[in-house]
Formats: C-alpha cells, structure tokens, sequence
C-alpha cells in the first residue's frame, strides 16, 4: 500500500549503499563541523542493520526517494523510547527538484512516509527529532509548527548543545573527593523526582525518564529480542553519602545514525555545586562507553552552562540544535503543516542546500 501511495519512495533496505553515497554527496556529514573521514568507521554497521530495517519494523524504517538517476534524497524512523518515534537523517541531493511531478514532493512524501510508519504502531504517542534550526527548512517545518501549537502547551522546542565526546581522552580533573558510582534504588528515585521537577512533563514522558520507566527495560526489550543493543545505566556522583549529580547513559545498535544519537549521556544535577562533578561523572561515562567498544558518545548538554562545567569545548558553536517533540495526535496537522510549507514554494537556488 505504502509503494502504491508513495511510487518514489522505497523502504526495502536494497539502497542503502546508495543512502550512504547521498550523505556524502549531500553534505549531510559536514553538519556541524564534522567531515566524511569521522564518519568511515561507521559505515558498515550502517550498511549491516540498514539491509535488516524491512524485518526490524517494529523499531527503525529508512526510507529512500529516488529518480532515474537514483537515489534523491532519504529519510528514517525509529523507536528508542516505549512511546516515542524519532525522525533523523534527512538529507537530500542537489539537483533533485527537477525529478518532482509537482514542487516539494520529494520532502512531503518522505514525512509521509515516516509519520505514517509511526502511526501504524497502536502504542505511538510521540514524535520527536533533534533538529539543526539553521537549516531553513528545518526551521521552517519543525521549529514553525510548535510555534503554531505553542499555545495548546503540548509542544516541546528545547534548546541543547550536541557534543561528541571521545573515550579516549578522560578530563584529567581531580574528583575533589567525589565517589562515582552505580545509582541505588534511592538515588535512582531521587533523580526521576529532579527530572519531574525541572523538566515538562511530555520531555519526562516521551523521554521514558519517569519513576515507572528510568530503567528502560520495557523500551529496550523489543531491541535485544532482535539481537540488538540497547540500555541505559545511571551514574551518580556522591560527597560522603549524599549525591550531588547524576549521569544517564544510554547505548543503542551500532548503525542507527552516523552521528550514534543512541549513544548519548545526560547530566543532571542534585544538589546545589552539583555540576562541579560532571568531569568525573563524564569520565566514568567514558570508561563505561568504552567496555561497551564505544570510541565515544554524544553529551546532550541541555542548559546553560552545562559544557563548560564539564570542561568541554563546543566544535560547533554556530549551529543550533534543539530537541521537538510532539504528541501523536498532532502528526495529521504537522503533515498539513509540511504540505503548506512545501507545496506553495517554487524551487529555489537555496532548495537543494538544506540536508538536516
């Protein structure tokens, strides 16, 4: 039905080489400051799960707009968290315009595709993505459709800093007395109360950083019985026997997205001072990443402040990412949104510049 209604598009994993030839030529991998050389060592885990993604539906779908000449421009799904479906890796040729019956095609039916992918999950209840808000169409597409729902309160745009952090090369700070270690039970219910409390509730809830949900093991399960990675592990930094700040990891299959958005770690305060531990808690995060054959991770450094207490340095300090999300009820209305946005624009000189 999918082939029917979206001719151009094809989500059968056959293309997937020729996906990753478009990030190149795109210059999808030179987003925020990083160049195609960083991005060799993970092609073929990306080319290995990308000709699994037909049988792995229930978790990830790559999909690939082509032409005559091939493949145009490609967009994927996947589900992370027990609830939430997170779009990535859009990117798209120069030149492809001229392969569209009609202007904006290629964008519209990509996001078709992809919404209706997460749609047909009956436990589908959020849409995220972690959008690069310089890219024009990005921000005319995700950033303007929260701004047109920013009055219902159900939105979320919230601005972070992305930044690789390697394995290799620990912060060389003393601990200052700290203990790092494994979260107890109570420490666990300590940082699921901050989170609650300093965070809107659709990030807790999408994000699966609720009480009910912290260990990820009703997310993750889906995963492993495909014989996939995927697990999360909460650190803590303590003074004596207080905890001051926490770490949460999370590791997920190789190949998902060439920049391991499942490799990610958040910091999160606990006490006041609290961010003066996150060089050692990002220290054991590198120890832990690296027993799992990380070379490295992404820190989602989600306030102010957050990278310099940690002692890193932003490579990128001209993008601007954020992290939407959006309930399931509002994908119909954000498609509408995608067709305003594409269908009434004639093809321009800055069209075929805008990968996310």
């Amino acid at each position: 039905m999918k082939q029917a209604l979206l001719p151009a598009t094809r989500t059968d994993g056959a293309l997937v080489e020729e996906i990753w030839r478009l990030f190149i030529d795109s210059g999808y991998f030179e987003l925020a400051g990083r160049s195609v050389a960083w991005f060799e060592s993970r092609r073929a885990s990306f080319i290995e799960l990308g000709r699994r993604a037909p049988e792995l539906s229930r978790l990830l779908c790559q999909a690939a707009w082509t032409s005559e000449r091939g493949v145009e421009a490609t967009f994927s799904v996947m589900k992370p968290y027990r609830s939430l479906w997170l779009t990535h890796q859009l990117a798209k040729r120069q030149g492809g315009s001229r392969f569209e019956r009609v202007p904006g095609q290629m964008l519209r039916d990509l996001y078709t595709c992809m919404v209706a992918h997460a749609q047909g999950d009956p436990g589908f209840r959020w849409l995220a993505a972690y959008i690069e808000s310089t890219v024009p169409f990005i921000h005319r597409a995700h950033v303007g459709f929260v701004e047109r729902m920013a009055g219902t309160g159900r939105v979320l745009l919230r601005p972070l800093r992305m930044l690789d952090v390697t394995c290799d090369a620990p912060s060389g700070q003393d601990a200052r007395g700290l203990e790092v270690g494994p979260a107890t039970a109570g420490e666990r219910a300590l940082l699921a109360e901050e989170i609650s409390r300093t965070r809107p509730a659709c990030y807790v809830e999408a994000l699966d950083l609720g009480p009910e949900a912290l260990d990820l093991e009703e997310a993750a399960r889906p995963w492993r019985a495909a014989g996939l990675e995927r697990e999360r592990h909460v650190v803590v930094a303590r003074r004596g026997r207080t905890p001051v700040a926490a770490a949460v990891l999370e590791v997920g299959p190789l190949g998902t997205n060439p920049f391991r958005l499942l490799d990610s770690a958040r910091l999160f305060p606990l006490s006041a001072g609290g961010r003066e531990a996150y060089p050692a808690l990002l220290d054991a995060a590198r120890r832990w990443y690296a027993r799992r054959g990380r070379d490295g991770f992404v820190f989602l450094s989600e306030e102010d402040g957050d990278a310099e207490a940690a002692r890193l340095r932003d490579e990128a300090p001209e993008a601007k990412p954020y992290l939407w999300v959006i309930p399931s009820d509002l994908a119909p209305g954000f498609l509408e949104h995608i067709h305003e946005q594409t269908v009434s624009r004639l093809p321009t000189a800055n069209t075929e510049k805008e990968p996310s």
